[in-house]
């Protein structure tokens, strides 16, 4: 039987969870046997009293931790203690699960995602034992460069650059070479791109994960960081791959993207050059080639 586990993190977004269950029942109806944690913190909206309806009937359970900001007031430790709870009741209740299904429970998942994108995916990660994780693309364009690492295409943390920047050196300046310059689009009928880390909002793991799989969300020296990159860098210690796979793709929030609105005409003109660049010799070309 395939079974899946799937986790969750929920703040305030009562208004995408339509949208996000709907998708989550689509892809757990693939599995003989499916179960869902989701959790809970600081929300101030009915997300949690939603969640515990939908719950109703189905496998898993609702974890409230309460109010968090006060004791975890760096947002990236807060959101990485809630996934380590996640991750405990998996480990408790769910060890015999082929896959864990990671999904984040705002916008990224409103929209609907083709359930036989998430199936293939799950099924490519099946056929060789060393494959240990597919992450999720975005359309219009990959997004999540923050939790992204790969020796071309990021190969360190891209925020710790833009706050330790010279004095010389605007905001906008480091923002466009360490974030925007690496927003590209990844068409969906590429093969899987090998990563270090990565996320976008969905990813299916292989379970049993590795002991010291643990998500967290500062640095050796107190730097807030993507959460995801110490849980994946566990599983490639461990001996596994991981992958962005192009097909599964959600909708990239537009909060995370570049916007022509919050620039002066200076910056707008520098990625209207970018842009008309790419077109001549897309960015992609360079991590993998096309089937």
């Amino acid at each position: 039987m395939r079974k899946a586990a799937f986790i969750g993190l929920a703040r305030d977004c009562a208004a995408h969870l339509p949208g996000v269950l709907a998708n989550l029942e689509r892809f757990a109806a693939i599995y003989d046997e499916a179960a869902f944690i989701f959790v809970v913190s600081d929300s101030v909206d009915d997300t949690g009293v939603r969640l515990e309806r939908w719950l109703e009937g189905r496998r898993g359970r609702l974890i409230d931790l309460g109010t968090l900001d006060s004791r975890l007031p760096r947002r990236t430790e807060r959101i990485a203690h809630a996934r380590n709870a996640a991750l405990d009741e998996v480990d408790r209740h769910f060890r015999g699960h082929q896959h864990l299904v990671v999904a984040d429970l705002d916008d990224v998942m409103a929209l609907p995602v083709a359930v036989d994108a998430f199936a293939a995916a799950g099924h490519w990660l099946d056929g060789e034992p060393r494959r240990a994780g597919v992450l999720a693309n975005a359309q219009p364009r990959y997004y999540d460069v923050w939790a992204l690492r790969h020796a071309e295409w990021c190969p360190h943390d891209c925020w710790h650059p833009i706050w330790g920047r010279p004095a010389q050196e605007s905001f906008e300046a480091a923002k466009f070479r360490e974030v925007f310059a690496r927003q590209i689009t990844i068409p969906p009928h590429l093969a899987p791109i090998a990563v270090r880390s990565a996320f976008g909002g969905l990813g299916i793991y292989r379970l049993p994960l590795p002991a010291d799989a643990r998500y967290r969300g500062l640095d050796a020296g107190g730097r807030e960081v993507s959460e995801h990159v110490a849980f994946n860098d566990a599983i490639i210690r461990g001996g596994g791959q991981l992958f962005v796979f192009p097909a599964l793709q959600v909708q990239a929030p537009r909060q995370h993207l570049y916007q022509p609105s919050e620039f002066r005409w200076r910056w707008r003109m520098t990625m209207l050059a970018r842009r008309a660049a790419e077109l001549g010799r897309p960015p992609w070309r360079q991590l993998v080639a096309p089937r």
